[in-house]
């Protein structure tokens, strides 16, 4: 049976994994996406002095003086937040953070550029945000919906092809994503998961969702075609889009949508 290949190395603060089936990802891309990973961690870290992102927010630069990606990236948060109604923005309490888009913008990069070098099949995986394409040795990739209290499980397989999987939740680094409306922290879900097909959007959308909560969350998703969400409250409840059991390996449950269906408790 092929082998499947991974690279693993720590880029942005977090674990981020190339994989292949045999013979792999040719060399030099892995190495150039990596190199560029590290740039855009260069570039738009809000935790980096020297970063665009933190010249900006110290006066240092004007944001029309930015590099042409870093006004890129600005353009595609303002479309965001006028899309979610404000639900997402780079902007909070004043300071200028796009990490919430950062993310899955890099990871789209690294996909185009493993593309250019011929890779058909592969998966990126930064921190828990995949995007794959093709599949594995033994058919679809599979990708574990993480159960938010206990690290070393799943309550969802998903069985993906061409397809971007991104969650946001608390259950990791706490309290962390803000409501850009009110500057505080959106605390009413533990995780929100978004299948669809561009990494790009699935990241941001499950951060929005985040803010949003279960119900208008997955309204929100109904209105967009191609994209599922599952979302995990505080009582260890999944509530998801009508689409979304499709793409599982285990049914989700029964029930219209938004539907529920009881996850393992602790």
């Amino acid at each position: 049976m092929a082998e499947l290949r991974r690279v693993t190395e720590e880029v942005m603060g977090m674990p981020i994994t190339l994989a292949a089936p045999e013979p792999g990802l040719p060399a030099e891309a892995v190495a150039d996406a990596f190199s560029d990973l590290r740039w855009v961690d260069r570039t738009f870290s809000p935790f980096i002095p020297e970063s665009v992102v933190s010249l900006i927010n110290r006066g240092e630069i004007r944001v029309q003086e930015a590099p042409a990606e870093v006004l890129e990236v600005l353009d595609l948060c303002a479309r965001f937040e006028r899309l979610t109604n404000g639900c997402f923005s780079a902007c909070i309490g004043g300071r200028l953070d796009p990490s919430g888009l950062v993310k899955g913008w890099a990871i789209d990069r690294v996909c185009s550029r493993l593309e250019r070098s011929g890779a058909a099949s592969y998966m990126v995986d930064a921190g828990g945000d995949i995007a794959v394409r093709g599949g594995d040795m033994d058919g679809p990739w599979r990708v574990g919906v993480r159960h938010p209290l206990e690290k070393d499980k799943v309550v969802r397989v998903v069985e993906a092809n061409d397809l971007a999987v991104a969650t946001s939740g608390t259950y990791e680094k706490g309290d962390h994503i803000l409501d850009p409306r009110t500057g505080l922290a959106a605390t009413t879900l533990l995780s929100f998961t978004v299948i669809g097909p561009d990494i790009l959007q699935a990241d941001v959308f499950a951060t929005s969702a985040c803010v949003m909560g279960w119900e208008e969350g997955l309204l929100f998703l109904d209105n967009l075609p191609g994209y599922e969400g599952y979302a995990i409250d505080h009582h260890l409840v999944g509530h998801f889009t009508r689409g979304f059991a499709r793409y599982c390996t285990a049914t989700c449950g029964e029930g219209q949508s938004p539907a529920a269906s009881s996850l393992a408790r602790v």
